[in-house]
C-alpha cells in the first residue's frame, strides 16, 4: 500500500502524507512530494526546501493522501 501512495506523488505531482520513524525512534509526519522511487528507497521534496531528500522503505510506516487530495483522476 505504501508504494502505491508513493507512486501516486511521483506520477501525478502531488504531495502526499507520509508518517516515518527516526533514527531515536520517534514517528514523524511529514507532507511530501516523491520524485524517484528505486528499490531501496525513494527521494522527495519537502515544502519549503529547494533539495531533495531521501528516505528507506524501512522508515516509512504508513502513507495516505494529502490534506485536500481525494485521490481523484483529473
Amino acid at each position: 500500500m505504501i508504494e502505491r501512495f508513493l507512486k501516486y506523488s511521483l506520477e501525478r505531482e502531488r504531495k502526499i502524507c507520509v508518517v516515518l520513524m527516526d533514527e531515536g525512534g520517534a514517528m514523524i509526519k511529514k507532507n511530501m512530494q516523491v520524485t524517484s522511487v528505486d528499490d531501496d528507497g525513494f527521494t522527495a521534496l519537502l515544502p519549503g526546501r529547494k533539495r531533495e531528500s531521501r528516505y528507506a522503505l524501512s522508515q516509512v510506516l504508513t502513507a495516505a493522501y494529502a490534506r485536500g487530495d481525494q485521490g481523484e483522476l483529473e
